[in-house]
């Protein structure tokens, strides 16, 4: 395609509002180590009749999206390392939590129909493009409509809902989100989930809506990297050969002993000075006869001997300083990385801290953020493990909520303008229908860092060059820099592609196309138009 004499860039706002035909608004918070569901009006068994012979284990496996380019084919392992299609794993949970929650309003209303619920489905801010796209689509694949379905970034979500009730965890105060955050106030969110950390900035604008004041940003410093930390423990105390033979040949009993970690990291605090006492599964003890020939031998092996005890038949018990130092590293990694952010010129008047996620309510945590940060509010909900999800409902009737986000990428398209000797590399020149034209051509929609507001569109008009073929790709492309210049250049990568048909042409005739990317959402919507007969195609992207 080649650009057109004429350029369009207008703003429009693009309705995304709930079909008010919608009674109910179901969330889906897709989790790391937990995922939820929530109904916005009510406080079901799943059925498959299909085989129950084989089954597979797959454990936390949302973190394959997180900096990772991922499509339709991509492919994660089960916990016996046999590979599947990632895209029918998420499919397959969402649609078992997609029927819970359908389960339940028909268990508690009456005449409840599925046309009647919209469908918010929430993933971490700091997910790009492609992981989005990936979610949606496997949404629809478990039965979730485009139309009523809503992608909600979490920290957003759990910014959303902490603005309904009161914010202070420890009962001292009455204040609300609006008292204790005034308009024109910026402060920052930080989701500790299982996976991830998930932080993003806001401003409370005098409208009561919300602004990003910096990109999302964060990394993997959720409650799974101490869980990892706690695997490495057991591996020095009871080496490596049980753990794997403990995983490879009692699996459930492996996981048991993981879970037996999850309750307990829940209760160790910076002041507890008894030791964390853990139940082994009998079939460890047993592995680890075989091998050690007794559990204290392995521990008195280990590196772990003075501080590690067992007592028969099945517990072990763990110094509290020990098992405070699994969770360091991770802390450290948060604690570096706001101290980092805090001195951005941007948040020089940024006095509050918002802590939701599952891993926030973890006392070392919250210690940690205090002594840091002792000039900074920091808020934690209660329940903060639920803020997303709930969150997540209110988003579905708000979802205009955050007014303004900030572009992480560049986006465009690939065009193909006229050969300039002076502009372009000789490698990049063609031959099309006589005319020499310049391939590769990066056109910018809209820039890395810029502020958009929801709704914010920026359209061109193209010629397709190809009438004779019947579809045209167009394929939209991002980039890490702000002015790249061919397609083709390190920092772009093709993100999705856009199939539309094409009209028979007469000899001589010409299609004009206008394509159009609408910016400031939580997901990327694109458009493009057919000039002459008035046919629209969006959103109906194809991954690579």
């Amino acid at each position: 395609m080649s650009r057109h004499t004429s350029k369009k860039d207008e703003k429009e706002k693009v309705s995304e509002a709930i079909d008010a035909a919608k009674l109910f608004v179901a969330a889906i918070d897709f989790g790391t180590t937990y995922s939820g569901l929530e109904n916005d009006d009510s406080d079901s068994d799943d059925e498959d009749n299909g085989p129950k012979d084989v089954y597979h284990y797959f454990n936390r496996f949302k973190m394959m999206l997180h900096n990772q380019t991922v499509n339709l084919d991509t492919t994660i392992r089960d916990q016996n390392g046999l590979q599947m299609k990632a895209f029918d794993i998420f499919s397959f949970a969402i649609k078992y939590l997609k029927d819970q929650a359908i389960g339940r309003l028909v268990k508690t209303l009456r005449n409840v129909e599925t046309k009647d619920i919209h469908y918010v489905l929430t993933v971490p801010a700091i997910w790009d493009d492609q992981a989005k796209i990936f979610m949606r689509k496997a949404a629809e694949k478990a039965g979730i409509k485009g139309k009523d379905l809503t992608i909600a970034l979490e920290p957003e979500t759990a910014s959303i809902y902490c603005q309904e009730l009161r914010t202070n965890r420890d009962g001292n105060s009455n204040k609300t989100f609006s008292e204790t955050i005034k308009k024109g106030t910026k402060y920052v969110v930080v989701d500790l989930g299982g996976g991830t950390a998930d932080i993003t900035v806001h401003e409370r604008l005098l409208d009561d809506s919300l602004e990003e004041v910096l990109p999302p940003n964060g990394g993997n410093w959720g409650g799974t990297a101490i869980d990892q930390a706690y695997i490495e423990f057991l591996h020095s105390v009871f080496t490596t050969k049980v753990i794997k033979e403990l995983k490879s040949d009692e699996l459930e009993d492996y996981t048991t002993l993981c879970h037996e970690f999850e309750v307990k990291k829940r209760s160790i605090t910076s002041e507890l000075k008894t030791d964390i006492v853990i139940t082994l599964p009998y079939s460890l003890v047993e592995i680890t006869v075989k091998h050690c020939k007794s559990v204290q031998s392995a521990i008195t092996q280990s590196s772990c001997k003075e501080s590690v005890s067992f007592s028969t038949p099945q517990k072990l018990f763990v110094n509290p300083e020990v098992f405070r130092k699994l969770f360091k590293p991770t802390i450290d990694a948060l604690i570096k990385h706001l101290d980092k952010l805090f001195k951005d010129p941007n948040l020089y008047d940024l006095h509050h801290i918002i802590m939701v996620g599952g891993f926030s309510e973890c006392e070392l945590v919250q210690t940690a953020m205090r002594k840091t940060f002792p000039n900074r509010k920091i808020i934690i909900p209660d329940e903060a493990g639920l803020a997303v999800l709930r969150g997540a409902v209110l988003f579905g009737h708000q979802p205009k909520k955050i007014g303004k986000r900030i572009l992480r990428k560049t986006y465009g398209t690939q065009s193909w303008p006229e050969w300039d000797a002076e502009l372009h590399p000789e490698t990049k020149r063609v031959q099309i229908d006589g005319v020499d034209r310049c391939k590769d051509v990066f056109f910018k929609f809209a820039v890395k860092g810029e502020k958009v507001e929801d709704g914010h569109s920026s359209g061109q008009i193209f010629q397709a060059l190809k009438t004779d073929e019947k579809t045209l790709e167009c394929t939209v492309y991002i980039s890490d820099d702000t002015n790249p210049r061919y397609v083709t250049d390190p920092s772009c990568q093709r993100l999705a592609n856009l199939v539309v048909p094409i009209p028979p042409l007469k000899k001589g005739e010409t299609l004009e196309i206008e394509e159009t990317m609408i910016f400031g959402g939580t997901e990327l919507l694109f458009r493009v138009k057919n000039m002459r007969s008035g046919e629209i195609c969006e959103n109906q992207f194809e991954l690579f």
